[in-house]
């Protein structure tokens, strides 16, 4: 029996879908803690996910709380949701980097740079808080930009985190399609920063299956696979890599937007909190379902179900490198296979980068490691050595006139 999780920014519209698949996944737990801040959001979510719960006559209570020391006490898995600044942040993030000739993300680049730094310090306040309180919790963490944040919390706290994320799952899902096979038959040689992963090779039953699954990628009419890539480097890319290979038409189409993707999830949460509010609303509107938000019940729930079972299960997360990747920093992040059970999680050594990847992965590990030390130190000359080298970053200059336009957007000091 699981005695509590507790979700930090656990008002967001989306968690509903968390509460479902514990439910599908009779995950043995006895109270879920949403943690959100004051106003009308967070006592609407969590009635919600109550009226969920006691529909389907799953014995669980969920609690809305803003004392965040309170909510991290006893609870033995913590997931960090939080969203500093909400949407209207990520729209920055998304609309100010293409006015600089920059490709707007709000986990790569010049948009993850500025999500880092205000997010960054709210994520360290609730670290210490867990050290103090509940040092021996499980961090589950999805907040963005997660490579950065799993990079800060596992050099400078000693908590145990992981950083989950949806696409290394999606992507051996459709490899396991092309295959017509169930993912769980596969092994996948997976390497990778988060956001920036690619499958490395493929087997089944212990035997390579690579070349067949590279022969059926040229043929399939499935989207998602970027075939130029696949074509060039014979490896399969996730779809974010795109980003850094395909920076030119991305930035005029990001150019040329009159809606961003935080503008449309915006609306979608002012409509779906109305929806929530009608006391006789017991199942998941479909407004909510559009979104698609499978980490839930692809990712996080499995990998909490995984924590709790006695034989171990591989799965694909954002963790300390120590030697995972053998010549990446030892403390920096990566995302590769690890193996988690009950007794604790342990990941796999994939070895060296391939080299066309070296490079980048270096200039993005610095850059994480500067956008930390920028944060910790509130340093203008680390926030700008981490911008200007970022491979999404293309001159100095926009690296400084970025800077000073977020410093300003944002309310941020640096000296």
């Amino acid at each position: 029996m699981i005695d509590r999780i507790t979700i930090l920014g656990g008002s967001s519209v989306y968690t509903p879908e968390f509460v479902l698949s514990i439910i599908s996944h009779n995950v043995n737990v006895k109270e879920i803690v949403l943690v959100g801040r004051e106003g009308r959001k967070l006592p609407l979510v969590s009635a919600f996910c109550q009226r969920l719960l006691d529909r389907s006559g799953f014995p669980a209570t969920v609690v809305g709380t803003t004392d965040a020391a309170a909510a991290i006490a006893g609870a033995k898995y913590i997931l960090n949701h939080i969203r500093v600044g909400g949407m209207p942040a990520r729209l920055r993030d998304e609309k100010l980097p293409p006015r600089d000739g920059m490709i707007g993300d709000e986990t790569l680049g010049a948009g993850g740079f500025s999500n880092a730094l205000r997010t960054l310090p709210v994520v360290f306040e609730y670290a210490a808080l867990i050290e103090e309180i509940n040092p021996g919790a499980v961090v589950i963490n999805m907040t963005n930009p997660l490579a950065i944040c799993i990079e800060a919390l596992t050099r400078y706290t000693k908590l145990k985190v992981l950083g989950v994320c949806d696409l290394p799952g999606t992507y051996t899902k459709k490899v396991a399609r092309l295959l017509r096979v169930d993912p769980s038959e596969l092994s996948v040689d997976y390497i990778g920063l988060n956001h920036m992963g690619w499958i490395q090779d493929v087997k089944l039953e212990g035997r390579s299956v690579m070349s067949r699954v590279l022969e059926r990628i040229e043929h399939a009419k499935e989207d998602g696979f970027d075939h130029e890539l696949v074509e060039l480097f014979r490896m399969i890319p996730t779809r974010t890599v795109g980003l850094c290979f395909h920076q030119d038409e991305i930035l005029k189409r990001q150019q040329a937007c009159s809606r961003f993707r935080a503008e449309i999830l915006h609306e979608a949460e002012q409509q779906i909190l109305k929806l929530y509010e009608d006391e006789h609303l017991f199942e998941v509107p479909e407004l909510t379902r559009a979104r698609n938000a499978v980490w839930y019940e692809e990712t996080i729930v499995p990998l909490i179900a995984a924590l709790e079972g006695s034989k171990e299960k591989e799965t694909i997360l954002c963790v300390r490198n120590d030697g995972s990747i053998r010549d990446l920093p030892e403390d920096g992040s990566v995302e590769v296979p690890v193996r988690v059970s009950k007794k604790g999680f342990r990941a796999r050594k994939v070895g060296s980068c391939p080299r066309f990847l070296k490079g980048l992965f270096f200039a993005v590990k610095e850059s994480d490691r500067l956008t930390v030390e920028a944060v910790r130190h509130r340093s203008y000359e680390y926030a700008l050595q981490a911008l200007t080298i970022h491979p999404l970053v293309p001159s100095v200059d926009a690296a400084k006139n970025y800077l000073a336009r977020i410093m300003k957007e944002e309310g941020i000091e640096l000296h």
